[in-house]
């Protein structure tokens, strides 16, 4: 990925110079965690890092006034991803755990939403959370999206063609398991681009 920009004060881009931008997608290994035998040594490993990419993705809907809980949950290191599938399992106690510690670094953006669909699935308090959307905001882009902020940040262009899927279905695609593992891998490199730059402590 190039490092597009240093100078931030009213940054903004359009689709067309998105579309110029070469393609970024997650090479690493990507976990399914689909069994909850696989959730709690999942976590505890999860646990030991400092900071993880995250990300939740929804089955969309297409009826005003439906809407879907959150079907997945994404975390991710440099070179691993894990997927977690909560779409009529819950979100299980360990998960839960993961969510609320306030050691391991949960980075992303736009997370309110994120938080608050997963919390209208089970109440828990959130911990350790890092908003990249507002970190921007501070410094004057004023496209905050995540494949804008790739875009202005990363000079890459993410791609959004799993984004309307069904992410609720019984198998997702190696496509959906590509994009959702991105999403939270991007976020990662978005807040290790902003370390670079000194812009957080």
């Amino acid at each position: 990925m190039e490092n597009a920009n240093t100078n931030f004060e009213n940054s903004t881009i359009t689709r067309e110079e998105i579309n110029e931008l070469p393609l970024v997608k997650f090479g690493g290994t990507i976990h399914v965690i689909d069994k909850n035998h696989q959730v709690d040594a999942t976590i505890e490993r999860l646990l030991q890092e400092p900071v993880l990419g995250f990300d939740t993705e929804t089955k969309p809907s297409f009826k005003k006034g439906v809407s879907h809980p959150p079907a997945l949950i994404q975390f991710a290191t440099e070179s691993e991803s894990w997927l977690f599938r909560i779409n009529g399992r819950g979100i299980h106690k360990s998960i839960l755990n993961l969510l609320q510690d306030e050691h391991t670094k949960k980075v992303g953006v736009a997370l309110h939403d994120d938080i608050k669909h997963l919390q209208a699935v089970k109440k828990f308090k959130a911990s350790g959370f890092l908003d990249l959307a507002a970190i921007a905001s501070d410094l004057g882009i004023l496209k905050r999206g995540l494949r804008n902020m790739t875009g202005i940040m990363l000079g890459a262009r993410l791609s959004k063609s799993a984004q309307l899927t069904n992410w609720a279905q019984s198998t997702l695609t190696s496509n959906q398991l590509t994009y959702a593992a991105t999403d939270a891998w991007v976020s990662l490199k978005l807040y290790q681009r902003f370390k670079e730059l000194h812009l957080l402590s």
